[in-house]
Parts: structure tokens; sequence; C-alpha cells
């Protein structure tokens, strides 16, 4: 005896048959086009590590070159001083002398900067004396060519400190370069050093009355590589935040363009810290 199926029992499972492989062609096209999502990324992610291997490499052949670079560059550095002393009764000849003197110490303080970028700067930890190291800064800078800057430096508190003298050098050191860049000539740029704060730190503050930063570029400034002069590196400011963070501290800066700009750092306290 046959059995007869109802059509519409044969209607109802075709229409649950076409449903689902309906269902399984979305499902489908949609892992197809997941799948292809997965492939750009992970081909993007090559590329990244790729690069970043790249950039290792040029980082470490950077670092390389810096050093050996720095061997000569000192030699010239003395050689270029003595020079500079010999034609003191040649003004014009010891002029030479004095520009040759400060392209030199323009290069370290870019060798410098490199080497800083490239290595990731730990703070090394030593009793050091703040206004030496200001000092010190200060001369490195020189007037980079602009007559009747003045640079004045004061101090509140104690002189002494543990932080990176180093690093600290550096940083002044590229605070006040930048602050030269940015002003005219009989310019003022002004050192602030308070270590009579609340919390026991150290607070270091570097203005000038320079042109100021744009706000549409304030929140970059401390990108490394961003630079807003014809002939800069961009590391300058990269390096002065780097050097905060190993010193776990923190940093601000306010700028007015046409009045200037101020940078505030602080320097947290603990019981590294010598009274």
């Amino acid at each position: 005896m046959t059995t007869q199926i109802p059509i519409e029992l044969l209607n109802d499972a075709f229409n649950v048959f076409r449903d689902a492989s309906r269902k399984l062609e979305q499902q489908y096209s949609l892992l197809e086009n997941r799948i292809e999502e997965l492939n750009a990324e992970l081909a993007e992610k090559n590329r990244a590590i790729e690069r970043t291997r790249r950039l290792a490499a040029m980082g470490e052949m950077a670092a390389r070159i810096a050093h050996e670079i720095r061997n000569p560059l000192g030699s010239m550095a003395i050689f270029a001083t003595l020079l500079e002393r010999e034609l003191a009764d040649e003004p014009d000849k010891a002029k030479l002398a004095e520009h040759i003197n400060k392209g030199i110490k323009t290069l370290d303080n870019l060798l410098s900067n490199m080497l800083l970028f490239a290595g990731s700067p730990e703070a090394k930890l030593k009793p050091v004396e703040l206004n030496d190291i200001v000092d010190d800064a200060i001369l490195l800078a020189g007037d980079r060519g602009k007559a009747g800057v003045e640079i004045r430096a004061s101090y509140r508190g104690r002189k002494r400190v543990m932080a990176d003298p180093n690093l600290l050098r550096q940083l002044f050191l590229n605070l006040i370069i930048n602050a030269l860049d940015a002003v005219e000539e009989d310019g003022r740029i002004g050192i602030s050093v308070d270590t009579e704060t609340e919390e026991g730190g150290v607070v270091i503050k570097v203005s000038d009355n320079g042109r100021g930063i744009p706000r549409e570029e304030i929140d970059r400034i401390f990108d490394p590589f961003f630079s807003t002069k014809e002939r800069g590196t961009g590391l300058g400011l990269a390096i002065v935040s780097a050097v905060v963070d190993a010193h776990m501290g923190r940093l601000d800066v306010q700028s007015e363009p046409g009045k200037g700009t101020t940078f505030t750092l602080g320097i947290p306290a603990g019981r590294e810290y010598l009274s």
C-alpha cells in the first residue's frame, strides 16, 4: 500500500530547506567577508611589524653612527676652542672659530637627542646641583646668533636634589634652545627652579617672550619628529617629555601666540631626595 505525502507538507519542507539554504548562503558570505577582513588586518599587522623592524634597525644604525661621529666631534671642539683663544688678537678670524664652535655644539646636541631617543632614557638618580646643571645648559646653548637675548635663572629652596644629571642637562638644553629659536633679538628667557613645594618635589619653569605656539599645534609639540621649524628634527621637545617620564614627573605647557610660552615641569619627591 502506497502512502501519498500531502503536497502541503512537501511545500513546507521545501520552504524550510530553501530558508535554511538562504541562511547558510548568508552566513557563508559573512564568513567570506570576515576572512577577507582578517586577511587584510593580518597583512597590515605584518607590514607594521616590518616597519617596526626597519625603524629599530635604523635606530640602532643611527645610534652607532652618532657614537662614531661624536669622537671626532669632541676633538674638533677642543681644537676650535684652542684656535679661538689663539686668535684673540684677530677678532675677525676669532669670529670664524666661534662659528665653528657653535656648529659643533649644535651637532653635539642633535647627536645627544638621537641617542636618547633611540635608547629610551632611564633615570640614574644621584645627588646633583641644580644650579650647575642649569649653568651648563645655558653655556652649551649659547645665544644661537641672536644678540642681546637675556637668560635669567632663579632658584628657591635647596639646590641639591636626586636626579639624573645627564638627562636633566639635556632637558634644560633642549628647552633653552627651543626658547632661543622662538624669541627675537633682545628676547627674554626665564628659568626658575623651586624646591620648596608642598609635595617636596621640584618645579621647573622655562618661559620666553617669543612668538608662541598656535593652539592647533600645541597638542603635537611633544610628538617625535613633529617640528614647525624649517630645519627642525622634532626631537628636542620629545626628549624633554621622555626625560620627565623617566623621572616619573609631569609636564605642562601654556602658550599665547605673539606673547610667549611657559613650560612647567614637576619632578616628584620621594625618599631619594635630599633635604
